[in-house]
């Protein structure tokens, strides 16, 4: 949501200042630390089964659904907000979505430590880089603004006990081996974002966060970015994570064995204890229009990570490869 917040000094506006902790005032350029993003107390783990019952709504104000009509995507914005615009695609297209709808709230945040100015220098380094851009879209680098948002990101604490069987080759025989493992994991993330999600690129960027540096919730770390409402259910996102956990617990199998070959991995696996953390994660994102086809960009607003979608240009390919071959024999 993206949240407003009025300076003690000067009445102006205070957003977060990423990489610094604090509220910024847009005015007389106050800065006031944020307690709760300075603290050592770890986000809280919530226990799965009673989730429904022990859920905070709670979002430090009240808080609206607000849906993009161009491409669909939902945010949660300040209920007094008038306006607003589409972090996903820039359009200001948007309206008030079903006020019904339950709204709950997270129990941990990750701030913002890239700033945009630092984004637009990790995008113009990696636009340059694509081999098959247009070259009008790489010499024109910086293309739209940055939009800072927050998404919703869940993750799991479970105790696994696994059970394995497998085979490996050795001296030109097949092996059979089977074995027994506990294994405790821990914060095992799944993006609640269908919005960013239908992208395999872009869940590469937003799953890698260091969760363990998550800080309590505090809406103050929301002043001036909207955040995006999750599309993908606590339970959903349980229930859908089963291939990419056995991936998970079957690398984890080949630790247990002295073969690191073992091929054709088969996994029995018990859970137990299950707890987790709804968290929200900064992401900055730039999409834009070529030859009317939308392209986004995300950067990692924690590591700085970046990766997304751009146009292909085979005649830029083939004027790339033939100066490159012509350098090569020495010709101008």
């Amino acid at each position: 949501m993206e949240q407003t917040k009025k300076c003690p000094s000067c009445g102006g506006t205070m957003i977060f200042n990423p990489g610094f902790k604090s509220l910024l005032c847009q005015s007389c350029g106050r800065k006031d630390i944020i307690p709760e993003l300075v603290s050592k107390i770890p986000v809280e783990e919530m226990d799965f089964l009673t989730a429904q019952n022990t859920a905070s709504h709670d979002w430090g104000m009240e808080a609206k659904l607000v849906q993009c009509k161009q491409c669909g995507g939902v945010t949660i914005q300040n209920k007094l907000q008038m306006s607003g615009f589409c972090p996903f695609c820039g359009s200001t297209t948007v309206e008030a979505a079903d006020p019904a709808q339950d709204i709950m709230a997270p129990n941990g945040v990750i701030p913002f430590e890239i700033t945009e100015k630092r984004a637009l220098y990790i995008f113009k380094d990696w636009i340059k880089d694509r081999f098959l851009a247009p070259e009008l879209l790489a010499q024109n680098a910086q293309l739209n603004k940055f939009y800072g948002v927050y998404v919703p990101l869940f993750t799991f604490d479970v105790l696994t006990i696994n059970r394995f069987t497998g085979h490996y080759n050795e001296n030109n025989r097949t092996l059979f081996k089977s074995g027994r493992f506990q294994h405790q994991v821990d914060d095992f993330p799944v993006v609640a974002s269908k919005q960013l999600s239908t992208d395999k690129l872009l869940l590469n960027v937003i799953k890698d966060y260091r969760t363990n540096e998550a800080k309590p919730y505090t809406p103050d770390a929301l002043a001036g970015f909207p955040c995006e409402h999750y599309s993908v259910g606590l339970s959903e996102a349980w229930n859908g994570i089963g291939s990419e956990m056995d991936s998970y617990l079957k690398n984890q199998a080949l630790r247990q064995v002295e073969s690191k070959f073992l091929m054709g991995i088969q996994m029995a696996t018990e859970y137990y204890n299950l707890k987790y953390k709804y968290l929200v994660v900064p992401v900055w994102i730039n999409s834009f229009f070529y030859d009317n086809k939308l392209y986004t960009v995300l950067i990692n607003g924690q590591t700085g990570k970046i990766d997304g979608q751009w146009p292909k240009s085979f005649g830029t390919f083939a004027k790339k490869t033939a100066m490159f071959f012509l350098g090569s024999f020495g010709i101008e």
